[in-house]
């Protein structure tokens, strides 16, 4: 295995805290300065990872036991690690990613009652135990999160991870947190209720500490 040159750079949080925007306006900034980066997402990010997500996420489809649905985002996310991640950090490249190991320990461990330890164990294998170099936490009150949805989505439909309700995404914020407590060298708590061209702001100098 190659050792890796380029940076991690990972954004997580519960739904509706704006990692999608964050993530196309650092992909963005990072063109404009003619560096080398890939933006990606979790689920999904590779054929087959799409192809999970799909099954994941559909409101259609019927609920998944916990494990099932644990290891259908593992075998995503190993894929993703596979295919693209590893590639194109060993290339030099910086990765932007949406969603990583850590939101399996919030969604399936905090707000899901799966054991932490057990998900950060498939976790390491999953990945062949690639950390990102910096994790951002968007972090927002999920009541915030889903007005904010509720106003960018209009009446499209919900997907089934998000009509699990406020009360778990309390669950999921609060086991991000704990992360965050955790792994204090890697990871920066970004607050997130607030216009998105300042978190922006504060984004690209947290990432120039790592780059």
């Amino acid at each position: 295995m190659s050792e890796k040159s380029g940076t991690f750079i990972v954004f997580e949080g519960v739904d509706g805290s704006g990692k999608s925007t964050q993530a196309f306006l650092l992909t963005k900034y990072f063109g404009e300065q003619k560096v080398r980066s890939v933006a990606t997402r979790e689920p999904g990010g590779t054929v087959t990872g799409e192809m999970i997500r799909e099954i994941l996420l559909d409101p259609r489809g019927e609920e998944p036991a916990a494990q099932c649905e644990l290891l259908l985002y593992m075998a995503s996310r190993a894929q993703h690690v596979w295919r693209v991640i590893r590639p194109s950090l060993e290339s030099g490249m910086i990765v932007i990613c949406e969603r990583y190991n850590w939101s399996s320990v919030a969604y399936q461990g905090d707000a899901g009652d799966l054991p932490v330890a057990k998900i950060e164990e498939i976790g390491e294998f999953a990945t062949d135990a690639l950390e990102p170099d910096l994790t951002i936490l968007l972090d927002i009150d999920p009541e915030a999160a889903a007005r904010r949805e509720m106003l960018s989505a209009g009446a499209a439909e919900r997907d089934r991870i998000e009509k699990k309700g406020l009360t778990f995404q309390q669950k999921v914020r609060e086991g991000f947190l704990r992360l965050a407590e955790r792994h204090p060298e890697t990871s920066r708590i970004v607050e997130a209720d607030r216009p998105a061209k300042e978190i922006h702001e504060e984004i690209k100098k947290l990432v120039a500490d790592v780059i």
